[in-house]
C-alpha cells in the first residue's frame, strides 16, 4: 500500500530530512508540508487529509508542546482513525501518556535518526494495512495481555471467546503463553497438536489441516494450543505469528489472543493485526507499576488509546492495601475501559469445572463479562452471521 505523509514543522532541516528519507522508502511520498505553525495549522492539515484520506501526519511540537497537543486533539476529533506521529525533544512517560490520551499514535525523539524514522514509517504502513483489512470486513483480532502473572489474562480471554461463540461468531482462541499455556486446561480440553505444528506446515496449511490441529470447545469455538514442549515453542518466530494471524482473520469472525507473556516480538506481531488490545491488571502496586511501563512501551510502538483498553480485574473499591481508582487513573493517564468485580471464588470454581464463568448461571462475574462484551458492540443475543469457509 502507498505511504503518504503530511509534515508540519517550523524547521526547514526537519522537512529536508523527512523528504530525503521518504525518497528512499519504496512507494512513499510527502503529500503536504507546513512550516507556519500558527493557530490555524490543524485546519490546513485537515484540508490535506481531505485530499489524501490514506495519509498520516508527522507533527513537530518541539517549539510549543501545548499548541502541538491542541492541534493533535483537533485533528483527531475530525479524523479519529488518522495516524499522527508527534516529534519533539523529550519523551517522558507522562508526556507519552498525555499524547496517547489525545490520540497520538507514535513519537519520534529529536534530532531525528534514520533507523527510528524508518521504524515509524513501517508502523504507518502497518496501520494502513490494518484499516484496509477492516474495510474488507475480515475477522477481528482481540489480544489480551497481562501486565504480570496472576492478573486473570487467560480467564478474560477464555470468557471473551465463549461470549463471541455464543453470539454465533466463528471464533478461535490462540494460546500465546509458550511457557505454561493454560487455555486448554481452563476448558478441560486435551490436545495432540499445537501452534508449532501450524508453524511447521504453513506452506501447505488449509482449513481442513488447521481444524485437525486445533481442538474444539463444546460451545463451538476452536482453540489453537501452545506447544507442550518448550523446545518446539522456541522455534516459533514473529513471522510465523504474522502469517498465522493473517490466516486466521481471513477465516474466522473473531480471533482471541491469550497474550499471557512478556511484551516481546511474538506478542508485538499479534498486536500489529489486532483491532483491540486489552491490558489486564489489578489494583496491586506491582501490577499498576507494570501497567504504566506497558502503556509507555505500547505508546512507543505506535498504539494509542484508540486500540489499547485497560481492563481492571478484581476491582476492590474499599481495600486500603491497593491503588484506588482515582490514583490508578492519575498514574496511568486513563480510566479503565472496564472493571471486573472481585469474585475470585466464582472464577476459581469455573476453572475447577473447566467451563467459562459466563456459562455458569447468573453469577455477578458472568454478568460483568457479558456487559463488557455489550460495551464492545455485542448485544448479548445470538447473532445470525455468515460462517467463513
Amino acid at each position: 500500500m502507498p505511504i503518504q505523509l503530511i509534515v508540519a514543522s517550523p524547521e526547514p532541516r526537519f522537512h529536508d530530512f523527512v523528504r530525503e528519507q521518504m525518497a528512499l522508502t519504496p512507494n512513499a511520498e510527502v503529500v503536504g508540508q507546513h512550516e507556519d505553525m500558527g493557530p490555524n495549522l490543524s485546519v490546513r492539515i485537515l484540508q490535506d487529509v481531505n485530499l489524501n484520506p490514506q495519509s498520516a501526519v508527522l507533527l513537530d511540537i518541539s517549539a510549543d508542546q501545548e499548541q502541538g497537543l491542541r492541534a493533535l486533539e483537533q485533528i483527531k476529533l475530525a479524523f479519529p482513525k488518522l495516524y499522527v506521529i508527534l516529534s519533539g525533544v523529550q519523551c517522558s512517560e507522562e508526556f507519552l501518556l498525555r499524547s496517547m490520551r489525545l490520540g497520538g499514535a507514535d513519537f519520534l525523539q529529536q534530532p531525528l535518526k534514520r533507523a527510528e524514522f524508518s521504524d515509524a514509517i513501517a508502523r504507518v504502513e502497518q496501520h494502513g494495512e490494518r484499516l484496509h483489512r477492516q474495510s474488507r470486513q475480515l475477522g477481528r483480532m482481540y489480544t489480551f495481555v497481562g501486565v504480570k502473572g496472576g492478573v486473570g489474562t487467560t480467564t478474560a480471554a477464555v470468557n471473551f471467546a465463549a461470549l463471541c461463540a455464543r453470539q454465533g461468531k466463528s471464533t478461535v482462541l490462540v494460546d500465546l503463553d509458550m511457557d505454561s499455556g493454560d487455555a486448554a486446561c481452563y476448558l478441560g480440553l486435551r490436545h495432540q497438536y499445537s501452534m508449532a505444528d501450524v508453524a511447521e506446515n504453513l506452506d501447505q496449511l488449509d482449513q481442513a489441516m488447521l481444524e485437525g490441529i486445533m481442538v474444539r470447545d463444546p460451545l463451538g469455538f476452536w482453540v489453537l494450543c501452545a506447544p507442550e514442549e518448550v523446545e518446539r515453542s522456541r522455534l516459533i518466530g514473529e513471522q510465523h505469528l504474522r502469517e498465522i494471524g493473517s490466516f486466521l482473520i481471513e477465516r474466522f469472525d473473531a480471533v482471541i489472543i491469550d497474550g499471557s507473556r512478556a511484551l516481546d516480538d511474538l506478542l508485538l506481531s499479534c498486536l500489529e493485526l489486532s483491532e483491540s488490545i486489552f491490558v489486564v491488571l489489578t489494583q496491586e502496586f506491582p501490577a499498576v507499576r507494570n501497567a504504566q511501563r506497558y502503556l509507555g512501551a505500547l505508546a512507543r510502538a505506535g498504539y494509542g488509546l484508540e486500540a489499547v483498553k485497560l481492563v481492571l480485574n478484581r476491582v476492590d473499591k474499599k481495600g486500603s492495601l491497593y491503588v484506588n481508582l482515582e490514583q490508578l487513573k492519575q498514574t496511568l493517564g486513563a480510566a479503565p475501559f472496564w472493571g471486573l468485580p472481585n469474585r475470585y471464588e466464582e472464577a476459581m470454581q469455573s476453572v475447577h469445572e473447566a467451563r467459562p464463568v459466563v456459562t455458569r448461571g447468573n453469577t455477578e462475574l458472568g454478568r460483568s463479562y457479558r456487559d463488557f462484551a455489550k460495551k464492545l458492540g455485542m448485544d448479548g443475543q445470538p447473532a445470525a452471521v455468515l460462517q467463513k469457509k
